[in-house]
């Protein structure tokens, strides 16, 4: 009888729920149906926990965009170090994802995708070249909410992603953000805490952000 092998994306997403780190491994693992299933079972237990504190009415778990989101991690973790695939073989094991970008779909994935921004610092301090980086911006750039402060112009004063000549307001699709007032006002917090100022000050989220700041604006963000 063969033994059953371990389950490496189960321990993987795991870890990175309770550690907010990811493992990675020198040698690629495909995942399977069965260890799929695993991580989505967490996944769901891992939302339910955090709509507790979320503002208004959650929007339900979307399990697809959670499983698609926590195989993008993993399978990036890995080509960290494991190059034993091509260039074509990393596109397809970061897929873009094939449902609708929903405000569940949003929350969902970024129970893991929230991490991206630390894998592809990672992948900058081994390779700067390394084309797995303009991957898993790319995918950032449409999952922006797992992003925030990922994606700074200079008056942010930071070193991270580049937003383009178009700047924060045309580089993202801010439509599925605007239609959950949960979602929004969770992006709008994000964009609070990591001080975010070309998005603090688009016309989508500057009426939010005031609101939400009040009369401590001028002490807690005087760049606004």
């Amino acid at each position: 009888m063969t033994p059953a092998r371990d389950n490496y994306f189960l321990s993987t997403i795991s870890h990175l729920r309770e550690q907010e780190e990811m493992l990675i491994y020198d040698r690629f693992t495909s995942t399977t149906t069965e260890e799929e299933k695993a991580v989505a079972d967490l996944l769901r237990k891992e939302y339910a926990k955090e709509v507790m504190n979320f503002p208004g009415i959650a929007p339900s778990f979307e399990q697809e965009a959670a499983v698609w989101a926590a195989r993008i991690v993993f399978n990036a973790s890995q080509l960290l170090l494991s190059r034993e695939k091509g260039a074509q073989d990393m596109v397809e094991l970061l897929p873009s994802f094939s449902g609708a970008m929903t405000p569940a779909a949003i929350l969902s994935a970024d129970l893991c995708l929230r991490c991206l921004p630390d894998i592809i610092g990672k992948a900058k301090e081994i390779n700067p070249d390394d084309p797995l980086i303009g991957l898993l911006e790319h995918l950032l750039g449409d999952w922006h909410y797992s992003g925030v402060g990922y994606f700074r112009l200079p008056e942010d004063g930071g070193e991270s992603g580049s937003a383009g000549a178009g700047g924060m307001g045309d580089l993202f699709d801010w439509s599925p953000i605007l239609a959950d007032d949960c979602l929004r006002l969770l992006y709008i917090d994000r964009v609070i805490e990591r001080r975010v100022t070309a998005l603090a000050n688009l016309p989508e989220l500057r009426p939010g952000i005031l609101a939400a700041m009040g009369d401590h604006s001028n002490s807690f963000w005087k760049e606004l």
